[in-house]
């Protein structure tokens, strides 16, 4: 009876422990597996959080974060993909990117940035004429702006003026210096068409096809003075050029030059006849000339009323500068 009752005990402890050593395993193998915990990171736009987690998705580690999703949010991996160790879960905000498309703008809020991608989620799909830009298989850069434009062709026809050119044929019957129209010049007329490019209606570009000339121009001519030598007075005067001004007269006196006039000229030379005042631009100071119904003369003053082709023919008297007055005359520059 005590040897039934001796192996009966040692059957019990046996029984013990086995199932002392199961507990342990079981306990053991929970230990391992952190009872079904997880580490995982969680990138968002405003931090960065590390957890210990028994949440089986995504969303489910999302909502004990407590971050909340907004239309357009990215998250990768997606909401519904299981839960590992290790995992990195990374939250891009949406932002607003403005669309214009067929003449109308609406934004659209998205964290993608692939063209293509956001305008599928805009629901647009560009047509084959359609131009793209940035283009589709590009990304937003800081200006969040897509453009998405209708391009249509057409032509377009202009005139244009072609001008005429200036011929010049010599004339023995004029003097050197001087010129005369022999005839006017006309400008031609010109026919352009052009291939020209819109997108959404406005011009980008445009490419020349024809041209057609209408008309011709006609070119101006000119007679250019060859002449060096006339008579005047029965005295042949040779000259190296001629031009034709506006000569007014005057005499020393405080009636023509003022109350404070001396009768000198600015060079010095005493003002009488036979001294003309002239712009230096035009014929140089000390310049011996001829004025046609004046005589010879020298260039020995100047005006402040005297530019361009204007000079001052001074007379002795009074009443000789009053008979002249002002008239169109001829000036010849004598050689020096």
């Amino acid at each position: 009876m005590r040897i039934s009752s001796l192996i009966a005990g040692k059957r019990h402890l046996a029984g013990l422990a086995i199932i002392t050593v199961m507990t342990l395993v079981a306990l053991g193998f929970g230990v391992k597996t952190g009872l079904g915990t997880h580490d995982v990171k969680v990138s968002a736009w405003d931090r960065e959080i590390s957890i210990t987690t028994r949440a089986a998705t995504v969303a489910d580690v999302l909502a004990a974060v407590n971050i909340s999703l907004s239309p357009g949010d990215l998250v990768q991996p997606s909401l519904d993909t299981a839960v590992e160790d290790g995992m990195e879960i990374k939250v891009e905000r949406a932002r607003p990117v403005f669309v214009k498309f067929r003449g109308r703008g609406f934004p659209v809020f998205t964290a993608e940035k692939r063209v293509s991608q956001i305008l599928s989620i805009a629901g647009i799909e560009p047509e084959p004429d359609d131009v793209v830009y940035p283009g589709l298989d590009e990304e937003l850069s800081q200006d969040p702006t897509i453009r998405v434009a209708k391009v249509t062709y057409g032509e377009v026809t202009e005139e244009q003026e072609i001008a005429y050119d200036t011929q010049k044929r010599e004339d023995s019957s004029l003097e050197v210096g001087l010129t005369r129209m022999f005839k006017n010049g006309t400008t031609g007329l010109l026919q352009v068409i052009y291939q020209v490019k819109y997108e959404d209606g406005v011009e980008v570009l445009r490419e020349e096809k024809s041209r057609t000339v209408v008309r011709e121009p006609s070119p101006l001519v000119l007679l250019v003075g060859s002449l060096q030598q006339v008579s005047r007075g029965g005295q042949d005067i040779r000259f190296e050029r001629a031009l034709e001004v506006t000569a007014t007269a005057y005499c020393p006196c405080a009636k023509c030059c003022g109350p404070t006039a001396v009768g000198m000229t600015s060079t010095g030379v005493p003002a009488a006849k036979g001294v003309i005042a002239v712009d230096p631009r035009v014929i140089p100071l000390g310049a011996r000339v001829y004025v046609d119904g004046y005589g010879e003369a020298l260039a020995a003053d100047v005006g402040s009323a005297i530019k361009g082709n204007r000079i001052d023919v001074c007379f002795d008297t009074h009443e000789e500068a009053w008979a002249w007055g002002v008239k169109k005359t001829k000036v010849y520059i004598l050689p020096q």
